[in-house]
């Protein structure tokens, strides 16, 4: 093979790895007279299962959550990269031992932990995606989720989130109607308005409270703006 070979089957293999490449969900809170990114969320698939990663930027800090799963969908491991300027500070779960392993800093605490909890930290807003997308349509009503809470410099916690279908709202994007699903999210001494796509996907996220500050998705701003 020819070096200009090698270079343009080299520049394809580059380009399809782009194009293989999962584009991240983004979600927006309004910052001033505009939106701004609070986080974005990648999944890709592995040979073993898959990889979920969530990044949520608040000021100075940016928090990444790593999520792994195997291929039946549950949990076996993660970890926390918290960057607050040149701080950079890590945790991590190994949900593949009885009890579990997790360690932040020089810390090393051995949990018991449900089978395939919902894996959160803060700030971040894997809990409440993850609870909707396990959220049983079939059963309705008010489910519960065992959690774990981890943190690069906090105690864990293993709290039980609650999710509840309260109803459904139809937004009009691009055009076009779409009924969203809306849920009643408890997590931990905090409430929740939440509202998702048929396929799962979030569209909002509104807090509690009048100066609650909403997140949505991407795309959604102007129609889950009336929303409340």
């Amino acid at each position: 093979m020819t070096p200009l070979v090698c270079l343009l089957f080299g520049s394809f293999l580059v380009a399809q790895a782009e194009a293989e490449k999962p584009k991240p969900v983004r979600y927006l809170k309004p910052g001033g007279d505009r939106f701004v990114l609070e986080s974005e969320v990648t999944i890709t698939a592995t040979p073993t299962g898959s990889t979920y990663v969530s990044r949520t930027v608040r000021g100075p800090e940016t928090m990444t959550l790593t999520v792994h799963r195997d291929k039946d969908g549950k949990v076996f491991a993660a970890e926390i990269v918290q960057q607050k300027g040149e701080v950079r500070k890590t945790a991590s779960a190994d949900l593949r031992t009885e009890p579990a392993k997790l360690k932040r800093g020089s810390v090393t605490d051995l949990v018991r932990v449900s089978a395939n909890p919902v894996v959160t930290t803060a700030p971040d807003w894997s809990d409440i995606f993850e609870l909707v997308r396990r959220y049983d349509a079939k059963k309705g009503g008010k489910q519960e989720f065992p959690g774990l809470w981890f943190h690069p410099s906090q105690p864990h916690l293993t709290p039980t989130f609650a999710i509840e279908r309260v109803g459904t709202d139809t937004v009009k994007v691009k055009g076009e109607s779409q009924e969203l699903t809306r849920f009643r999210v408890s997590l931990r001494n905090a409430s929740y308005r939440v509202w998702a796509r048929a396929d799962g996907r979030v569209c909002k996220i509104l807090p509690q409270g009048e100066r609650a500050v909403p997140v949505v998705l991407e795309g959604y701003e102007e129609a889950t703006r009336g929303l409340k």
